[in-house]
């Protein structure tokens, strides 16, 4: 062998020795840049908002989206902050396009500290859009397991149960899409990034680049093929698209089929979410869903609404959806159901529904709430928390 050669090899040997032993301190570096553990949204995400010509009154532009080191909307806690409190649900928890000061979780907290005197209280946010109970029960349990010190639980729910069962309904035997996922997919649902692999996870999976590329490439839902629009779009794409489908419907349907089944399935995802709270010691709130479907909307307000329909990725032009009188009897059935477990669970529910009222100046569009929406509802819950005693107190 000619000493070029040997020398090409020693060479090739000696980067080869170097690059593994770069690889191994990558990885060990990685545990504690991306630690093992469960995050609603990924660790300081943030994003800014500027959809005053699709939205309309009610909210200020530009708005920012601003998620802490913990992977929650809002500040990540401080010591002080002894009496720490998780909302949790969909797009009307997390508060889209509002921002970061005026989403009622924040403004909760603001709330409940004035009240003390002190910055006794945190209130992180762990909303997430199109996030129903399947997904909260689920972040539930891996949530309160990962983080001891949460005292207690906010759970506004219900409009998305209720919107993803209307298409299946009527169709006899047919499970939710949740049912028939395996616990992995379940998890890539519940969570934006969670813990990089378990016992089946392909070794080619098991590193610091894979779980990287995730991260970067992570967006709260994947975006539609067609046109290339994002939920959340920073200029309301998202929430015009949708939109534009409800207006160019076919027909609106006057009555709601049969939604014994999907409530069923949602009263036993509330119960099992009040029983991960009770192992854990955790006090809940649940807090019923308002809306502004109503009988007798302007049409203004009718413009504003999108839902109803079928799934946002089967949408055609010309579809049927249910009308704004329909999917309010919904909604109705399905905080009556909450309000039951409630009951029969020994588990606070503040009525929101019954006392929000249905207008425009709540709601920019089917649920989501504009300012003063959030700012009422914030001072619903701080009125109820403090009038059953604070959170030590529930537990």
């Amino acid at each position: 062998m000619s000493w070029k050669r040997r020398s090409v090899r020693s060479i090739v040997g000696i980067v080869a020795v170097n690059l593994a032993v770069a690889l191994v301190l990558i990885e060990g570096a990685s545990r504690l840049l991306l630690p093992d553990r469960y995050f609603v949204w990924p660790p300081n995400f943030t994003a800014t908002f500027d959809a005053g010509e699709v939205i309309g009154e009610g909210v200020t532009f530009p708005g920012k989206l601003t998620i802490s080191a913990d992977g929650f909307r809002g500040d990540s806690p401080t010591d002080a902050q002894v009496d720490r409190i998780l909302a949790i649900g969909g797009s009307t928890t997390i508060c889209v396009y509002l921002d970061d000061a005026k989403a009622w979780p924040r403004l909760l907290q603001r709330e409940l500290n004035a009240g003390l005197g002190e910055e006794r209280v945190w209130v992180g946010n762990a909303g997430r859009p199109g996030h129903s109970t399947e997904e909260h029960t689920l972040q539930v349990e891996k949530l309160l397991a990962q983080d001891p010190t949460i005292d207690a639980l906010v759970l506004l729910v219900g409009v998305n149960d209720l919107l993803r069962f209307l298409p299946r309904a009527g169709k006899p035997g047919q499970a939710s899409d949740w049912s028939r996922l395996d616990e992995r997919t379940r998890v890539a649902r519940a969570f934006s990034f969670y813990p990089g692999w378990d016992d089946e996870t392909p070794w080619y999976r098991r590193n610091f680049v894979t779980r990287l590329a995730r991260l970067a490439s992570w967006h709260p839902i994947p975006m539609r093929a067609e046109g290339g629009i994002r939920p959340m779009g920073e200029k309301g794409e998202w929430v015009a698209f949708l939109r534009r489908y409800r207006a160019r419907a076919s027909a609106f349907r006057p009555n709601l089929p049969d939604l014994s089944r999907g409530i069923a399935e949602y009263v036993q995802n509330l119960h099992r979410i009040v029983d991960l709270a009770k192992a854990h010691e955790v006090a809940v709130w649940f807090v019923t869903q308002p809306v502004l479907w109503r009988a007798g909307l302007s049409a203004a307000e009718q413009a504003s609404l999108w839902a109803g329909g079928p799934p946002w990725n089967q949408m055609q032009y010309g579809d049927t959806y249910y009308s704004a009188e329909a999917l309010a009897r919904g909604m109705q059935r399905y905080n009556d159901a909450l309000l039951d477990v409630c009951r029969a669970r020994d588990v606070p529910c503040v009525d929101a529904a019954s006392v929000l009222p249905a207008t425009s100046e709540i709601f920019y569009d089917d649920a989501h709430f504009t300012e003063r929406g959030s700012a009422l509802l914030a001072d619903l819950l701080s009125a109820r928390i403090r009038e059953d005693g604070g959170i030590k107190d529930r537990l």
